[in-house]
């Protein structure tokens, strides 16, 4: 009789994220998090984003969810806005760091997702100062007991493929890298896992339409088979967070929901 050898089980969680519920912001969400989390958690994922800070406070607990990371934007580009900008990041890190559930420098602690805030194209002097800033800003989080990621961005100064190679180029950060985001911008996620692939250390998996609107997995220009092939063969480690952004207002609960459980059957499908 022939024995077929088991493969060893990919070392990946699968998170979601507020913003597949149109939650930007913590003031008047559309449900609460006790519901989001209930949610979340029957439609089969493990662990969550942040969210907006202030959203998800009440709800972890050691026994809620597992926390993936979370997105922080600050002004780069700015002297005087950066410097105001950094209290909140300690927040966000503190928070962070206080519900931790893996040992610090696991591939699973959450990650301070760094970002630009909606922004134009830098010149000399502007690259020269968010090198700087950004430095600056992951020295916090490593302060306290994080890794941050950078995570680029449409409408941002982060946005396309050069965008994202010039940065990686200029520092030693590492990167979160948005399959959606890249593929309205015009970029392929599998050439930036071939180039970036040993700096990359989290993960959103999104699709999206050739007119750069966010769809359900499948639905769009994403080849996530061969994208989750890549990501394997480069024995990535910690989450993969599955984000289809929904608008902040006029929120269909039900298509909301369908599309959480048909994004969690696709990845189960695919071996995750």
């Amino acid at each position: 009789m022939r024995v077929t050898e088991l493969q060893p089980a990919w070392p990946v969680k699968i998170a979601t994220a507020p913003v597949n519920f149109g939650i930007y912001s913590a003031r008047d969400p559309f449900i609460s998090a006790a519901e989001y989390t209930r949610i979340s958690a029957d439609c089969g994922y493990e662990g969550t984003d942040l969210g907006p800070f202030g959203y998800l406070n009440e709800v972890l607990t050691p026994s809620g969810p597992a926390l993936a990371g979370g997105w922080h934007d600050l002004r780069f580009g700015q002297e005087e806005g950066f410097a105001e900008d950094l209290p909140g990041l300690d927040d966000t890190a503190r928070l962070l760091h206080s519900r931790n559930r893996f040992p610090d420098g696991s591939s699973f602690a959450p990650k301070p997702t760094l970002a630009c805030p909606p922004s134009g194209p830098l010149d000399a002097a502007g690259w020269e100062l968010l090198v700087r800033q950004a430095y600056r800003a992951a020295s916090r989080c490593r302060d306290h007991g994080l890794e941050p990621v950078f995570h680029h961005h449409l409408g941002t100064s982060i946005e396309t493929p050069d965008d994202i190679d010039r940065l990686l180029a200029l520092t030693e950060l590492e990167l979160c890298l948005d399959t959606g985001h890249l593929l309205a911008a015009g970029g392929d996620p599998l050439a930036t896992l071939r180039r970036w692939g040993d700096r990359v250390r989290h993960v959103h998996v999104k699709d999206a339409r050739r007119d750069g609107t966010f769809c359900r997995l499948g639905a769009g220009m994403l080849d996530l088979e061969a994208f989750l092939d890549a990501l394997r063969a480069l024995e990535y480690e910690g989450w993969v967070v599955v984000e289809q952004d929904a608008p902040d207002g006029g929120q269909d609960l039900g298509q909301i929901i369908a599309d959480l459980r048909h994004n969690r059957a696709v990845l189960s499908g695919l071996g995750l």
